[in-house]
């Protein structure tokens, strides 16, 4: 083919999308961070700028930083042991023992057991765990109930009405929803990894252990963090689960307000805030991409052939 030919080939599939998320997703950036300046309420036409008055208010609102600290307790949780079990569940039914190549038996009824909460929308498994909570009737209340406690005697007021559990309750909830999709994420990764590089592994005298930290995952390593900062930038968001499990309050009701409630409540109810709201998704905008910088550089390794 002509190199006429293939740029007219790339023009033709690629400047569609780029136009639709210029239009649909840049633009609407642009125009958060212009408003982000201004101290509009949302309903009146005009707009009057501020300049870094919101972006200054900020910086002495103690709410917000208390739901900065929400978001960085969950951004330490949630990928920790969410891609930790995916690792470790990967691992298990790839391989199935030291010096075991074959992949463990039943290996692909365990891929959808585990990838079934993916396809469950986030706000149905909010309300799933907000029963499973239930100090009458839940789920963890039965099993209390089995070796004689109740609820509400261990924690008061419930996991989801105690500010001390309610954080920790909704990581348990994310884990769960994300496990799956990275375990078969990490399963793709895995699968491509050559049968003989395990085979010297086990004659080296390499374990389970040894053979996954020195073979396995400096192989997969470019997944693990891509799938890092692909699971912080959806932790710093959290909106759903929070809302959805901070029963029938406000979030910061309960001790849980993440950024994002902190924002939509400032926007929605807090007399309609949106310049101020606006300022606080810039921020959150740029602290993302600073997360992603931060973690390619943190965690640049060598890249592997194989």
């Amino acid at each position: 083919m002509h190199k006429r030919g293939q740029w007219r080939l790339i023009v033709t599939f690629t400047v569609p999308g780029l136009v639709l998320y210029t239009v649909f997703v840049l633009s609407s950036f642009a125009q958060g961070v212009q408003i982000s300046f201004t101290d509009w309420t949302g309903f009146t036409p005009d707009l009057t700028y501020i300049g870094l008055d919101n972006y200054l208010r900020l910086l002495g609102d103690g709410s917000w930083w208390r739901s900065v600290w929400h978001n960085v307790a969950l951004l330490v949780v949630i990928p920790v042991f969410t891609l930790g079990l995916a690792l470790l569940f990967a691992s298990l039914i790839t391989r199935g023992g030291a010096g075991n190549l074959r992949a463990t038996p039943g290996g692909d009824l365990y891929r959808i057991l585990f990838f079934f909460p993916q396809v469950v929308p986030v706000v149905i498994i909010g309300i799933l765990f907000s029963y499973v909570y239930a100090s009458r009737g839940g789920l963890l209340q039965g099993l209390l109930s089995m070796v004689g406690l109740d609820l509400l005697t261990v924690v008061p007021n419930g996991p989801l009405g105690n500010p001390r559990f309610i954080l920790l309750a909704i990581a348990v909830a994310a884990v769960w929803s994300s496990v799956g999709f990275y375990m078969v994420l990490f399963l793709s990764a895995m699968g491509r990894v050559p049968d003989e590089l395990f085979e010297a592994a086990a004659l080296d005298g390499a374990g389970r252990l040894r053979s996954f930290l020195h073979v396995t995952l400096p192989l997969i390593w470019s997944h693990v963090q891509t799938a890092f900062i692909y699971l912080a930038i959806g932790t710093i968001d959290s909106f759903a689960l929070v809302a959805v499990m901070s029963q029938t309050g406000t979030a910061a009701d309960f001790g849980a307000d993440v950024m994002s409630t902190y924002l939509y409540r400032t926007a929605f109810s807090l007399n309609s805030q949106f310049g101020y709201a606006a300022a606080m998704g810039t921020v959150m905008m740029l602290g993302s991409v600073a997360l992603a910088l931060v973690t390619f550089r943190l965690t640049k390794r060598e890249e592997y052939e194989y």
